[in-house]
Order: C-alpha cells, then structure tokens, then sequence
C-alpha cells in the first residue's frame, strides 16, 4: 500500500487528475477482498490491482471515463456469468467499487503526505475516504478510538459513518521493515520479491561486498555492520521483521541472540535442521529459555520443498506475507486467483 499511496502523492503533486478505485465490500466468490486497490490516469492503470479480468478491464474504463468528467462513483459488479447479465467471471460474486476521483489542482496531496509521514514516525493515522467523494479526512490514532467505530474490531479497514456521511476508512501506521542479517545469494534472491510485495528491506552483512547498494537496488538500505555488536547501531521496533540468512552458524548465533532481545514479532532463521539445533543449543547455554528460542521460525519459510536460493526466497515471502495479513486484519484462508 505504501507505494501506491506514494505513486499518487506524485501524481497529485504534478498536478495530474488521478482515480483511486477500490474494493469497499464483496460477497461471494470474489478476486480480491476489501482493501484492494488501483489508480488509473487519464491514459489507463497507473498502479495496483482489483483483481484483473474483466472487472478490472471494466473498472480502469469507467474510471478513466471519471477522470474526463472530474467525478467520483459507487459501482456494484456482478461478476457472474448469467446470460445477459454479469461480467462472466467464473467466480461468481459480487463486489462494490469505490471510485474516488482526485483532483491534481486541489490540496488532498496534504492529507495523503501527512499519513505517509506518520508511518515514518512510527506514528498511527486513519484515513477516510468520502464515498460520495467530497473529500478526505484523516485523524490521528487517539481521535479515532474515541469514535463509536473503532470498537468494531473489523481489520485495518471498514466502511463506516461519520457525521451522517460514509466513508471508506484504512488506518496508516508503521507496518515495519524486513531486516536481513547477511546479503548472500539468498538475500540477494528475497530482496527483489520483497519489495514487489511492498515490504521495506534493510541488509546487514559484514562483509563489503555484500552491502554494496548495486546488489541490492530494491533495498531501502544497506548497512556494514559487526554481528556481535548489533545492539549499538539497530533500534528494532516490535512490528519489524528479523530475517537471518548469514554466511554460517557463528554469525547465525550472533544475530539471532541480539534479534530475541528485541521484541521483534518476527524472527526466522535459514538453516539445516542440524544447524538449527547446533545455534539452539548455544543460546540455551546463554540463557535464552526454551519458550524464547520456540518463537523463532526455524527453519525459516513456509514448507514447499525448496531447494534453490530462489526457490527458498518465494518460501519466506510467503510465510512473511501470512504473518502480515494475520497482523493488519486481512482475510485469512483465502487464496483468489487473480482473474478468472
């Protein structure tokens, strides 16, 4: 969500009328849940997705046709495939779209570069979308949860009312970066699809070669560092993600006693199971408890055979994609094709 909310910062920022198009309710068989999003230009899809197929094919022609009239509109689908009727998806369901019409000339680029920037600050906002689109509010977390709303414990997301007027509301807040100890072959496949999955990564080796910024272009930064002196340089938050993939078992135990002081909700390793119980057993002998060392995701990734670097990267994008979904409210145990 960062870089699409980024890409349409600059789009406002030139000056460019730009349509935000988002899923705000489905039901049924269904390509993408609520939340997902796509901005479309004046010359088509700039960013994001709802699902391809022919809904989104539908959905970048009508709001391009929103972008020529400067307007906003809540369009319901029927993806189906009854005769005369539907979009002929196979899936079948239905689903509202929000197309939320942004003008270039006007001053919402503010509201969108201050709940950008709370993220930064580690700082949580909401931000509310007027269905009719007449505008974008955004409040602070302690204001939101004095209102009604924010006891309904619906997710990151949710249509709701405010003043006798609907909004779309998404919170902003700090969805915390990858830190990867050790920027080898494996790092150096993960970082790529990492970024693509918009999370934030930062590389740590000791080893120069290995930070060097042109092995890792998508990276946010890259860092030389001493493994046994983490503590000094690294302010982990708790939201962060620890991912160890150094050159060996010594590094591998450095880095992960520093990563189970701080409190991070995310810690995995990369390993054989042998190495697994050799780092194990040093840290117990350090005095980490056996519940401590249980946290850890070791081996690292979500079971699928891997074998290559490439193959291993996919298994821990994906093991770090359950564990945000499960942290930002998404809808877990579905898993919808992009288009049918």
């Amino acid at each position: 969500m960062d870089e699409l909310y980024r890409k349409l910062l600059v789009q406002l920022e030139e000056g460019q009328d730009t349509v935000l198009a988002f899923i705000t309710e489905g039901d049924g068989s269904i390509p993408r849940t609520t939340g997902a999003y796509m901005l479309v230009g004046r010359e088509g899809r700039i960013f994001g997705t709802i699902g391809g197929g022919n809904l989104e094919y539908q959905a970048v022609l009508h709001a391009q046709e929103l972008v020529q009239e400067k307007k906003s509109e809540y369009r319901e689908y029927d993806l189906g495939t009854g005769e005369g009727k539907g979009l002929g998806m196979v899936c079948g369901g239905r689903v509202k779209v929000c197309f939320y019409f942004m003008n270039g000339a006007h001053g919402e680029a503010e509201s969108l570069a201050q709940a950008l920037a709370a993220q930064e600050q580690y700082c949580s906002y909401w931000i509310f979308f007027a269905l009719d689109g007449t505008g974008i509010r955004v409040l602070e977390k302690e204001a939101w949860e004095m209102l009604p709303a924010a006891e309904e414990k619906a997710g990151h997301c949710r249509i709701l009312e405010l003043d006798g007027k609907a909004y779309y509301a998404e919170e902003f807040c700090y969805d915390g970066k990858v830190y990867l100890f050790g920027g080898g072959h494996l790092a150096q496949e993960l970082v790529p699809v990492l970024h693509h999955l918009d999370f934030c990564c930062i590389v740590l080796d000791d080893r120069e070669e290995y930070v060097d910024k042109a092995l890792f272009p998508d990276a946010g930064q890259t860092m030389l560092v001493d493994f046994t002196k983490l503590d000094e340089i690294l302010s982990i938050r708790k939201n962060d993600y620890l991912v160890i993939v150094t050159r060996g078992h010594r590094c591998d135990a450095d880095a992960e006693a520093f990563a189970l002081r701080t409190g991070a909700s995310y810690i995995g390793v990369v390993g054989s199971r042998r190495k697994t119980k050799y780092v194990r057993e040093k840290l117990e002998a350090q005095g980490f408890t056996g519940e401590q060392l249980d946290s850890v995701y070791a081996p690292i990734g979500i079971e699928i055979g891997s074998e290559t670097p490439a193959e291993i990267a996919i298994s821990i994008a994906a093991q770090l994609i359950q564990i945000r979904s499960a942290k930002t409210g998404k809808r877990k145990g579905a898993h919808p094709a992009l288009h049918t």
